[in-house]
């Protein structure tokens, strides 16, 4: 697989905070993830529905070996390699999919390291891989986010609760500034098999599904410079391994990108909020 303008898409991903892949995702393992997130998201009960009613759902990959092999997919390396992301590191990620008819996703960022001077810099410390399995649009929730927010301060940071608390989740104020549309927002509309990359840093959101079918994204998280990050960050990523119902099979099928920590520094405090050094 052949990644076209490849600098142009590090740039873009440096400087704006994401860019896309487009047709990452051959036709075999569509109809296979479908198949098995379709199984996962059929089981959800009324209550785990109600708990994840902003996000849709927020089911763990490892409960599939399926997705042992999206983690090492071929196509999704190259495009990594491509970028520049030569030894990356996997850490976790979910099956986030909005039922037919369903809010939009809260804006929010997903990083925790904000303790440490390296979350100031250019350089991603770590990525969201998201393989979205039907086409998507503004009208069945979409992704938007606020370029460079993943290195620049916005209003939205300093209002934002706690990311992915039980009151956004539930929706309990849909008119919480979290919800709300705001100037410069960006959509990023994809057809089923692209991959869109993006900084963790990186505020984003979703539309509301106004659909009549459910839309489904994976999302696995990566590290792109793991061997670069301070130690007592290594530390608390090397231990997020879970067990669930990957087996041993599976766990070796990730050896390359598991990342593991043998040292025995305290791990960094996890903090999702960014300090003043954002600007």
């Amino acid at each position: 697989m052949e990644i076209e303008k490849p600098k142009e898409k590090y740039d873009q991903l440096i400087s704006d905070g994401y860019c896309v892949v487009e047709n990452v995702l051959e036709d075999d393992m569509m109809i296979r993830l479908r198949s098995v997130t379709d199984t996962l998201l059929d089981a959800q009960t009324e209550e785990q529905l109600a708990a994840t009613r902003s996000s849709g759902s927020m089911i763990s990959i490892y409960m599939h070996s399926l997705f042992s092999e999206l983690v090492v997919y071929t196509r999704a390396l190259l495009a990594l390699d491509a970028l520049g992301f030569l030894r990356p590191k996997f850490s976790s990620g979910y099956v986030i999919s909005k039922p037919p008819k369903s809010p939009p996703l809260f804006w929010h960022q997903d990083w925790w390291g904000w303790n440490d001077p390296c979350s100031y810099t250019a350089l991603p410390q770590q990525l969201f891989l998201m393989y979205y399995l039907v086409d998507t649009t503004p009208y069945n929730g979409c992704l938007r986010v606020i370029k460079s927010s993943h290195l620049k301060k916005h209003p939205l940071h300093d209002i934002l609760p706690n990311a992915h608390g039980a009151d956004l989740q539930r929706v309990e104020n849909p008119d919480h500034p979290a919800f709300q549309h705001y100037p410069g927002e960006i959509d990023i509309a994809v057809n089923a098999g692209d991959l869109v990359i993006g900084d963790s840093r990186l505020l984003h959101a979703s539309h509301s599904n106004q659909s009549e079918e459910r839309r489904t994204v994976i999302t696995l998280w990566y590290h792109p410079f793991f061997a670069l990050l301070p130690e007592a960050m290594q530390a608390h990523i090397g231990r997020m391994r879970q067990k669930l119902h990957w087996s041993e099979e599976d766990w070796n099928r990730i050896a390359e990108l598991n990342p593991n920590y043998q040292g025995d520094i305290e791990p960094m405090k996890w903090n999702r909020t960014p300090g003043p050094e954002l600007k």
